[in-house]
């Protein structure tokens, strides 16, 4: 009996999309590569998508959004600043670190990419400075606090492949302990988990 191939989505290019470029850099992402990874033809890629600078321009698009969402999703589970600040940080350790390391390298070439990577960015520094400012973080603190916290992240995708996860872990818990001893008494009410 003939099964019929469950067609794809753009959804599913994209994730793939993410994928080849955590694996290879954006020169991964290729119709040819898709496809295979897809076990699709070209003829369904193009269903999709115009070229593939069509798809790319798509696919960052998808990343950004998605990247925002996924914020404001683990802000609304969350109940208290401290909280929040516990859910972007296990948000964090979750991402595609390699397919965003990869955006951060296209990013240093393409403008309208640095505009995207840079909205993203931005979001979450400001994510992590509200909540902090609204634990009783003096503002110019929790200011700083977000562009650290978004500082390791991204250092951590840059210095090793695959990136270090149990490391940014533990950077976050250490620097979440200090926050809480210099700033709010010690006293908190969440604690990040991980290694």
């Amino acid at each position: 009996m003939v099964t019929a191939v469950e067609a794809k989505t753009r959804d599913d290019y994209f994730e793939v999309g993410l994928r080849l470029m955590g694996e290879g850099g954006t020169g991964a992402v290729t119709i040819a590569r898709l496809c295979e990874a897809l076990d699709v033809t070209k003829g369904s890629f193009y269903h999709h998508f115009r070229t593939i600078d069509d798809y790319r321009l798509q696919l960052l698009k998808h990343w950004a959004v998605e990247r925002e969402g996924q914020i404001a999703e683990a802000l609304e589970r969350a109940d208290g600043p401290l909280h929040r600040i516990v859910a972007m940080r296990e948000h964090a350790l979750g991402l595609a670190h390699e397919a965003e390391a990869a955006i951060r390298s296209w990013s240093r070439r393409d403008p309208d990419v640095d505009a995207l990577q840079q909205r993203v960015d931005v979001e979450r520094e400001r994510a992590i400075t509200e909540a902090y400012g609204e634990a009783g973080v003096p503002d110019e603190v929790a200011t700083l606090l977000g562009r650290i916290a978004v500082g390791l992240m991204i250092g951590v995708q840059h210095r090793s492949r695959p990136a270090d996860r149990e490391g940014l872990a533990a950077m976050y818990r250490l620097l979440h302990d200090m926050v809480v001893a210099q700033y709010l008494g010690g006293v908190t009410d969440a604690r990040p988990s991980g290694p």
